[in-house]
């Protein structure tokens, strides 16, 4: 293997070296091809002012279109986890869970919004959203329930999707690598006319063999550790592993006259038999699932004078069936769950001369429905009844530009109404019932430039996480009797954050260090309200304090030749100081459950501006606390505590690729280079090395 890593990097360099000078414009020249380098000139969207990245006092990260060309990745989730120091757990079987700031990574998403295109993605899996027309991904640290209402608590992601135009273009890829992996992609767009423009993509991903674990060891060092992870685990095949999935993606725009445009986006993903194994000793099954997802809006957009104005309505299903197998070895269909999100935006952005206005409202609906079937196929009670949230929300925002540009400031506010409802439901005993309840939440940022690229950034802000219409609302019958409590609050943060950024593209330097500090509040629990006849509700019982530094930091050689080329050395890191948790009526303070104190990436980037680049990165996580639930089922008997500190690991990825005539492109990737052993979640082992060749043609 390791033959074959140096055989084809030597291969790529020699074909770099032979690229002739005549055949490609010097990039000196050319403005457009290190355009890709310089992020402060961005425009992030997620702000809904649409500032400049470098005049946002909020912490923000950008995922480029180059970064995702490189990174060995086949869905948003692992693009997120190799390119940004935020805490992302992965599951075999296409199922990802992302954390920042002290949140705990998620499956249900808890504390973060996803975005596609400023609108919600209609998915609490971020794995199900694939990377075929995505142009860049903007990343939002910090509370922005005053932008976005419910779940940003963390932060905010926001996909970038591709708008073409001009000339029809695109191109097809085609890749091979371990596993028996394949991949199918296809993007083409521009101008059908002078009026009509669109964006096509279409990709297909397929796993044809169970993956191999890694057998190889670069960081845990103790008896423990490697006991943690398991010896019985090392280089050995996770049973049942294999997948296919598809996306389609469409857009079309009309460009109705120089000030109005209407734009219509759709989103299909599918993924039958899925398989999914548990963890690597199966207590949990060795089952498998159908994912299917599909999303549309509109968008439109014109300019009235001073007024910039847009009305985005969207609907998004998203259907996951789960298979189990019953005594004779046979799959059924045990359950399945529906989310629907329906709702609008509608914003008008007032420009006056440097000074930004934002007023909007927004309406979604999140709509939980549920069934469950036994292994005979008669209906069986769902874990939760059928429920929706109902949110409505006006904000303003405005961003201010004083003291001849020195001074950026950020101010705004958002009030929002939720109605919870739960349907009726015989199997579980539930009643139709709702709830509602109203909250507000300020944010407020300041960004000083000291002197010319070093400034000075703080933040402030409010955020909160609506309960669940069932936690609200109602009562029904499960394994428990459960009861709603309609005096429940929503989950509380404040964050505070302070830091100072240093930006010279001329000089190849970035610098950014933040330190955050935030105070969860009202964290809800369930708990016994009457033992004896077995029924349990919920509370906010619990709260809990993170505070921590984040440090981005880059510097690229080619500016000392006025970026003739780019080698760039780059490191992204979060250090959680403090992550406690305390316990209603317990004065002792907890660590926090499933949340890494360390996680980050680092590595090298050279790209010669002439069709050849290639990236080493490494991505750190450090250790954590879980509960230690395979003891109970004596499958790793060499630890017996309640609670687990999870190791910390390092992983290396490495990719080429070269460009000829900027149509055809050679690619190899190596992710997991060291073939390294490890987990994100106790028991659920990631794949070992897997190499992948691909071919790619532009027309």
């Amino acid at each position: 293997m390791k033959r074959t890593f140096l055989t084809a990097f030597a291969l790529l360099s020699l074909l770099n070296t032979a690229v002739k000078a005549d055949e490609i414009p010097n990039p000196t020249n050319d403005t457009t091809a290190v355009r890709h380098l310089n992020l402060s000139e961005v425009k992030i969207n997620a702000s809904r002012v649409s500032a400049k990245m470098k005049d946002l006092p909020q912490k923000v990260e950008v995922i480029t279109a180059r970064r995702i060309e490189s990174t060995p990745a086949n869905d948003i989730g692992e693009l997120l986890k190799k390119s940004t120091g935020l805490d992302i757990i992965q599951y075999p079987g296409i199922k990802s869970a992302v954390g920042m700031r002290g949140f705990s990574p998620s499956t249900s998403n808890k504390y973060n919004v996803i975005l596609v295109n400023g609108k919600p993605a209609g998915t609490e899996n971020i794995a199900t959203l694939n990377m075929a027309n995505v142009e860049r991904v903007e990343i939002l640290k910090g509370p922005f329930s005053s932008l976005y209402g419910s779940d940003a608590m963390a932060g905010v992601i926001n996909i970038i999707t591709k708008k073409s135009d001009g000339e029809i273009g695109g191109n097809i890829s085609f890749a091979y690598g371990s596993f028996e992996t394949t991949d199918v992609i296809a993007n083409v767009g521009g101008d059908l006319s002078e009026k009509f423009s669109f964006d096509f993509a279409y990709s297909r991903h397929q796993q044809n063999k169970d993956y191999k674990i890694g057998d190889n060891n670069f960081t845990y060092t103790s008896k423990l550790e490697k006991s943690i992870i398991s010896e019985d685990t090392y280089g050995e095949r996770m049973v049942n592993t294999k997948f296919t999935k598809t996306n389609y993606n469409l857009r079309l725009g009309y460009e109705i006259n120089d000030d109005w445009t209407l734009n219509l986006n759709t989103e299909y993903f599918l993924a039958d038999d899925v398989e999914t194994p548990g963890s690597f000793w199966h207590v949990n099954g060795m089952d498998r699932k159908d994912l299917e997802r599909y999303r549309v809006g509109f968008d439109l957009t014109g300019v009235i004078n001073q007024h910039h104005l847009s009305f985005a309505p969207y609907y998004s299903k998203e259907d996951n069936d789960y298979f189990e197998l019953n005594s004779e070895e046979k799959y059924y269909n045990s359950s399945n769950s529906v989310l629907k999100v329906y709702g609008f935006q509608a914003q008008d952005k007032i420009v006056i001369d440097k000074h930004t206005l934002v007023i909007g409202l927004d309406s979604k609906t999140n709509k939980y429905e549920n069934l469950r079937w036994e292994a005979d196929g008669a209906m069986d009670a769902p874990y939760n009844p059928d429920n929706y949230d109902r949110n409505y929300g006006a904000f303003v925002q405005m961003n201010m530009k004083l003291l001849n540009d020195a001074l950026n400031i950020s101010l705004g506010g958002r009030y929002d109404y939720i109605k919870f409802q739960i349907e009726a439901n015989e199997l579980i005993s539930a009643k139709k019932s709702d709830e509602s309840y109203s909250t507000f939440n300020p944010n407020l940022g300041l960004k000083y430039k000291i002197v010319k690229n070093l400034s000075v950034h703080s933040s402030f802000g409010t955020a909160f996480l609506a309960p669940s219409a069932y936690q609200v609302a109602g009562s029904y019958s499960g394994y428990y009797n459960y009861e709603g409590n309609s005096e429940l609050d929503p989950e509380k943060s404040r964050t505070v954050d302070f830091g100072f950024t240093y930006d010279n593209f001329k000089k190849g330097i970035k610098f950014d260090v933040t330190y955050f500090d935030t105070h969860h509040d009202d964290m809800i629990v369930s708990e016994w309200k009457d033992q004896d006849n077995n029924i349990k509700t919920y509370n906010n019982a619990n709260e809990s304090d993170m505070n921590g530094l984040e440090i981005e930091a880059a510097y690229d050689f080619g500016a000392l030749s006025d970026y003739n080329y780019s080698l760039r050395l780059y490191a992204n890191y979060t250090h959680l100081f403090d992550t406690k948790m305390k316990l209603e009526k317990d004065p002792t303070e907890y660590d926090l459950r499933y949340v890494r104190e360390k996680s980050g990436n680092f590595g090298v980037e050279f790209d010669n501006l002439k069709g050849f680049y290639t990236r080493l990165n490494a991505r750190y996580s450090g250790h954590r606390y879980e509960d230690n639930w395979y003891t109970w089922y004596s499958v790793r008997p060499t630890v017996t505590d309640g609670v687990l500190k999870h190791p910390d690991f390092m992983t290396f990825d490495y990719s080429a690729n070269y460009t000829i005539k900027d149509k055809y492109t050679l690619g190899l990737s190596i992710a997991n280079l060291l073939d390294e052993n490890y987990t994100e979640k106790d028991g659920y082992n990631m794949p070992g090395r897997a190499v992948t060749m691909k071919f790619n043609y532009k027309f």
